[in-house]
Parts: structure tokens; C-alpha cells; sequence
């Protein structure tokens, strides 16, 4: 669910749908998966969820730069190189068809995986913005008032 959203709203449904994060999303919740390839690892419920992600990615990943970024992955996972390169064809790949950002997001939900994205937009000076995915504790401290300057809380 995107944060902010209204209760309820489901964030495959919303207009807010960033392809990027998607693709980030999706390529996350498929590494344990491609890392665990042939192993009792990728049999557990999280394997199962990252194998059902990675072969609909693949599925989708047929052009020749697509086949080589999922090739790639799949030889090497934790190679930051590959990763970035199949986030991007991906994404590109997204941007290009709605119908399959709506795919992926919703096997994303149903899988149990979510996208998160956060914006802000500040306009003036002074500003002070602070956002927060997640849980635990935030504090936003804006320090002392510089001499001369009335502080706002006065």
C-alpha cells in the first residue's frame, strides 16, 4: 500500500504506480528465489512467492536486451550490475504497457510484497519535511534560532 493513501485503497489501483519501484520491488522479492535456484531454500513459502515473480519477469523479459539482463541476474544475483540492469529492462518494459504494471502489481500483492513510495512536494522557504516507511521512531529536530530571527514558535 502506498503510504498516504487513503484506508483501503489498494495501490495497484492508484494512479501513483512508479514503474522504477516496481521493478525494484518485483527484482527484490525474486533474488532469494534466483540465489536459491535448485535448492530446498527456494521450495519455502518465500521461494515459492520469488519463483512465481521471477517467471512472469521472464515471461515478459523477451527482447534481447531483456533475455540477457534476466540471463545475467540469474548467473550472478548479487552482482549490483545485474540487478540495475534488470530493474531497468523492467522498468522499461512497464512504462511501455499498463497492462503488465497492473500484472505485476497485482502478483506483487497477492504475493504478499509491497511498493512504497513516498513524495513530497515543498514549495517556500524554511521548510522542514520528514517521511517515514515503516515503524519506530522519528524526531525532527530544527536546532537552535539563528540570532536575530524570530523563532516562528513565538
Amino acid at each position: 500500500m502506498i503510504v498516504g493513501n487513503p484506508p483501503g485503497k489498494n495501490f495497484h489501483r492508484e494512479a501513483l504506480l512508479d514503474p522504477a519501484s516496481l521493478a525494484a520491488a518485483a527484482i527484490d522479492a525474486a533474488i532469494p528465489y534466483i540465489v536459491a535456484l535448485g535448492k530446498e531454500a527456494a521450495k519455502s513459502a518465500a521461494g515459492a512467492a520469488g519463483k512465481s515473480v521471477w517467471e512472469w519477469v521472464k515471461g515478459k523479459l523477451t527482447s534481447a536486451a531483456g533475455t540477457e539482463a534476466v540471463t545475467d541476474l540469474e548467473n550472478a544475483p548479487h552482482d549490483a550490475v545485474n540487478r540495475t540492469a534488470a530493474e531497468a529492462a523492467l522498468s522499461k518494459l512497464l512504462r511501455a504497457d499498463p497492462g503488465a504494471l497492473s500484472e505485476l502489481a497485482q502478483l506483487l500483492d497477492k504475493a504478499g510484497i509491497t511498493s512504497t513510495v513516498l513524495t513530497a512536494n515543498v514549495i517556500g522557504n524554511e521548510n522542514i519535511v520528514g517521511q517515514v516507511s515503516g515503524s519506530g521512531t522519528v524526531s525532527i529536530n530544527r536546532g537552535p534560532t539563528p540570532p536575530g530571527k524570530p523563532s516562528k514558535a513565538s
